[in-house]
């Protein structure tokens, strides 16, 4: 069924053809990441009182705690002399250690369930942002058979300390959300930091 191959003006336009597939497999080839790359996604968590373990007339100073986990994992391969790790990164509300007041959160005008919503929600992007933070440093370490857990456990410690740090940063300059302006200030960064519209 190939008739039109035996026609003497098509051979240049198979050897075309056959150049341009290949070409395109080439480039196909050239534009997939290596098998060594590494991806991962921490999303944002979008805070709402129901995530919250909740209170009454509890004795703490604030009416809201919020608190996450960053856990992460890694695999290790090695391979003569190198060696290969792939790590995963995953930030979550603790459920147990977030809490809210009612009794107290009751006491606020909606604005002000609003604005403390919001204030929490930063404590919520930081531990995001610093996921992700975390995840980048991990990544772009090089690592040998001797040093890696030592090295690996370094960076997760370190960067879980910046984190506490600029905790009590944000609460600090916005105080617990009470000031607006610098808690507006705050938003813009989350909101730049996170890339959200």
């Amino acid at each position: 069924m190939f008739f039109f191959a035996s026609l003497p003006n098509m051979k240049p336009l198979l050897k075309s053809a056959i150049t341009l597939a290949f070409f395109s497999i080439f480039l196909i080839v050239l534009s997939t990441p290596p098998a060594f790359s590494q991806k991962n996604q921490i999303d944002r968590i979008n805070l709402n009182w129901n995530m919250y373990k909740k209170l009454n007339n509890s004795n703490l100073p604030f009416i809201a705690y919020t608190a996450h986990r960053t856990l992460h994992q890694y695999r290790a391969t090695q391979k003569g002399s190198q060696l290969s790790l792939v790590f995963n990164v995953a930030v979550s509300l603790d459920g147990q250690q977030s809490t809210v007041d009612l009794r107290r959160l009751a006491t606020l005008a909606e604005e002000g369930k609003k604005n403390l919503l919001n204030h929490e929600q930063g404590h919520s992007d930081l531990a995001v942002i610093y996921g992700r933070i975390l995840y980048k440093a991990l990544t772009k370490k090089v690592y040998t058979v001797k040093n890696y857990q030592k090295e690996v456990k370094k960076i997760y410690e370190d960067t879980l300390k910046e984190l506490a740090e600029i905790n009590a940063r944000y609460d600090m300059e916005t105080m617990h959300g009470e000031e607006q302006e610098p808690q507006d200030k705050w938003d813009l960064y989350f909101k730049k930091e996170l890339k959200l519209k």
